[in-house]
């Protein structure tokens, strides 16, 4: 199996991160997007110039995880989406298996055209044991923000739907919430020099049997940029505390 610019034949040793393409426009996007299948959950300014797509379908949702959803950032100058077989390895454990997003992968190229691997990849042994360095979080280590009955009715809130983009329900019964953080805490991708790498926003929590989590925001920033280093990691290092912030206010 082929597609332009993806071989399915045989497992890569080194996933990519995500995808890129030439940009387009955003409407003419969402029409290809539905006509492929997918369904739009939402449409989320993160800076003036970019704005990111989140999507779902199917097979994304029988996953019943966090990668449930896809988001395409979209900017000028280029279009990129986050790699579903990347998070597949990274998240479903033993679940996985190479080629199991192909339908997925085969639409977002319908829409998007020939889909490039980024530079940013990592070895697919590593990703399903992935942490960024001996004694940081791993996929498992995940945040519990609050635990209630009503958490479902806290976020319908005319308040709280200011700081939520999309709420998707998943088979298991789960639900996941796509949390707006403020613009001080969205600088952390300019200064990593990732202004159009925006498709790892917004930032997702889960709720699960009365929970509201996350995954802990250093396993999931080292992940979605692979080439990190430490001293840029260094340079975030209070994005962590302020993506758990900003979240956790939605819930109080």
């Amino acid at each position: 199996m082929q597609l332009n610019g993806i071989e399915f034949s045989e497992e890569p040793k080194k996933l990519s991160a995500y995808y890129s393409a030439p940009s387009q426009n955003i409407a003419v996007l969402e029409r290809k997007l539905l006509h492929q299948g997918f369904e739009i959950l939402a449409v989320t300014s993160i800076f003036p110039d970019s704005s990111v797509i989140t999507i779902t379908n199917e097979e994304l949702k029988n996953t019943n995880s966090y990668m449930a959803t896809l988001q395409i950032s979209v900017n000028t100058e280029d279009v990129r989406v986050q790699n579903p077989s990347y998070l597949g390895a990274a998240y479903l454990g033993e679940k996985y298996y190479y080629g199991m997003f192909y339908d997925t992968i085969t639409a977002l190229e319908n829409v998007l055209g020939t889909l490039h691997s980024s530079a940013e990849k990592l070895n697919v042994k590593e990703l399903g044991n992935y942490c960024f360095m001996y004694g940081l979080p791993k996929k498992d280590d995940i945040l519990n923000i609050k635990a209630d009955a009503n958490l479902l009715n806290k976020i319908s809130t005319k308040e709280a739907k200011r700081h939520i983009t999309y709420q998707l329900k998943l088979p298991n019964g789960t639900t996941l919430i796509g949390h707006k953080l403020n613009h001080k805490t969205n600088e952390f991708l300019n200064v990593l020099g990732e202004h159009r790498s925006s498709h790892v926003l917004p930032y997702e929590a889960m709720i699960k049997d009365n929970v509201v989590s996350i995954m802990n925001p250093k396993y999931y920033l080292a992940l979605s940029f692979p080439e990190l280093t430490l001293e840029q990691f260094i340079q975030i290092a209070s994005t962590p505390d302020q993506i758990y912030r900003n979240i956790k206010k939605v819930y109080q």
